[in-house]
């Protein structure tokens, strides 16, 4: 799972007033994820999260070769023989398994540093009112930076939460790159209803997400066209509702986990509710 297509759920135009927070999220974000690694022995580097083949080492790789691209770097990629075979039919994936195989063997200082330095180039050119589009080589090109801002931030945060994970230190859940990543999350609700479960016209789903660092409510219903929109109906009425925690929330709508072994309590109509649970993976 790499996070970054998220993004595509909310395409929008930029305007300077959105710009603004967006640019503060995605900074605060990058600057955590190098807090955190610059605290990190080798053993830690090498600690698998729960990224299938990556360990801690891979994501901060990954990261420092997206950043630079974005920051207008040439792209530095290994070649399709040296990613798993299962990548190479999928574009993006096999375009991220290149630039994180092209930096395995490097040390943990040179990959700080090229994360470093594309933070502060993209940060330069972000401080400009009207700042220029973001290069054309980079996926997705055509894109503005108000979506794009908005993905990277995602992608920061929840690859801080595979680091935490996996090297057993919690934290990070009241930044607004967690606020900004629980909203995309959120938003995506009526996407994964709608679209991948499919019900019934007038069936209603609710889901309640409770804290470390947010607690919400959402209801979705679907209309007679098949889609599904928010809902004013009380979510105790809704056909199925899913109760979990906010790291199960995260831990299950950004792919990292099985769902069915995550502690998520089903009220409501059973089969609905697992075939949501089975669905609420928004992230390839």
């Amino acid at each position: 799972m790499r996070a970054m297509a998220v993004a595509c759920l909310f395409m929008t135009h930029s305007d300077t007033s959105a710009l603004l927070p967006l640019v503060e999220a995605w900074s605060t974000s990058a600057e955590s994820v190098l807090d955190l690694v610059t605290t990190l022995d080798e053993d830690q580097l090498a600690t698998p999260t729960d990224l299938p083949g990556w360990t801690v080492r891979d994501i901060l790789a990954h990261l420092a070769h997206l950043e630079s691209e974005l920051a207008g770097a040439p792209p530095t990629l290994a070649d399709e023989s040296e990613i798993p075979a299962d990548a190479v039919d999928d574009p993006f994936r096999a375009y991220t398994e290149r630039g994180v195989a092209a930096r395995r063997g490097r040390e943990t200082s040179a990959l700080v540093a090229e994360l470093r330095a594309a933070v502060d180039r993209l940060r330069d050119v972000l401080a400009d009112p009207t700042p220029a589009d973001p290069p054309a080589s980079f996926p997705r090109p055509g894109t503005t930076w108000e979506p794009l801002l908005r993905d990277r931030t995602f992608d920061y945060w929840m690859h801080e939460q595979d680091i935490r994970r996996a090297i057993g230190q919690p934290g990070g859940w009241s930044s607004p790159g967690a606020m900004l990543s629980l909203a995309v999350l959120r938003a995506a609700l009526p996407y994964v209803v709608g679209k991948k479960v499919a019900p019934a016209a007038g069936t209603t789903v609710a889901l309640t997400v409770e804290g470390p660092g947010w607690s919400d409510t959402v209801v979705v219903g679907v209309a007679d066209d098949g889609r599904a929109h928010p809902s004013d109906r009380p979510a105790e009425e809704a056909d199925v509702r899913l109760v979990m925690s906010a790291e199960s929330f995260v831990l299950a709508g950004g792919g990292r986990r099985d769902p069915s072994a995550l502690d998520i309590t089903v009220e409501g109509d059973p089969a609905l509710g697992q075939r949501l649970i089975a669905a609420l993976a928004v992230t390839p």
